[in-house]
């Protein structure tokens, strides 16, 4: 009878937090999205990595030339350098820096404070960018951002490989790139390969590919964040700059088709610094280099 009751009042508190949406849906939806030119688009603005200070500065401290100059391709430098963000502190879902910048956060990490998976993408972007590879960080949304209150998102990196002239997703918190028939793949492009051709993803990273019980975890964590997307229109890293806006707004979202645009992050937080779109094409134009 105790047994029972255990078990009846387990099923309660589960269906309750099912019912208020404390957190996401594992669901992995079925998108789609447009592939047409906006003529009113706005540019992805990156660094130019030799005349920039902040870039100059971070590149010399941190000895990224120095890490990555046996590679013989942008690709290479790119898994050398998300093995070494990744290697910088243990994960934590909840400590922030002082400062979201990566020299506050390699500082902090230094003195053995844990970050979050936000941490991750600002320090493998600020690496890349500052030997000259255009990265942003991209936050990633569940397909009920508004309604669920905790686990809505996940920031990753994508960074710009010129030879293949194509964007490619990075995860720093889990050091992996997601691989299909040998070729790297953006965020938009993983999303679809989960669901078509989930065992055909390789997850690579510097010295290994996942096994089949890593990636398959992996991908069923990461599966359902794979449904909104959005990043900076201005990536340029600086001590003082002031910030390129696309019609008064900071960040693009690509939305796929029919759906929503979320306007509250987990219930209470406005995202009223976003510019929606349903165009692949837009969110993945190449990036624009600035001094």
């Amino acid at each position: 009878m105790k047994k029972s009751f255990i078990l009846f009042f387990g099923l309660i508190i589960f269906n309750s937090c099912s019912i208020l949406n404390i957190i996401p849906s594992k669901k992995i939806h079925k998108i789609a999205f447009e592939n047409i030119e906006n003529k009113e688009s706005c540019d992805f603005i990156f660094s130019d990595t030799t005349n920039n200070e902040y870039l100059r500065k971070f590149r010399n401290e941190y000895k990224i030339e120095e890490l990555t100059r046996e590679a013989e391709t942008d690709l290479e430098k790119i898994f050398i350098v998300l093995n070494w963000t990744n290697s910088r502190w243990e994960h934590s879902g909840s400590n922030t820096p002082k400062k979201p910048d990566a020299f506050t956060i390699l500082e902090e990490a230094k003195l053995g404070k844990k970050f979050r998976c936000v941490e991750y993408g600002i320090v493998a972007a600020t690496a890349l960018n500052s030997i000259g590879i255009p990265a942003r960080t991209l936050g990633l949304k569940t397909k009920d951002v508004e309604e669920t209150r905790h686990g809505a998102g996940h920031v990753v990196t994508e960074a710009y490989l010129n030879d293949l002239k194509k964007w490619i997703f990075i995860d720093g918190q889990k050091n992996l790139i997601p691989f299909l028939d040998n070729k790297p793949l953006n965020a938009v492009e993983f999303q679809k390969a989960i669901f078509f051709n989930k065992e055909k993803i390789q997850l690579r990273s510097i010295n290994k590919v996942a096994d089949k019980n890593d990636s398959e975890s992996y991908i069923k964590w990461v599966g359902p964040y794979l449904y909104y997307f959005d990043a900076s229109f201005d990536n340029r890293k600086d001590y003082k700059i002031n910030r390129i806006k696309c019609n008064d707004k900071s960040r693009l979202m690509l939305v796929p088709k029919g759906a929503e645009n979320p306007q509250v992050f987990q219930r209470k937080y406005p995202m009223d610094y976003l510019i929606y779109t349903n165009s692949y094409t837009y969110f993945y134009k190449e990036p624009k280099i600035k001094q």
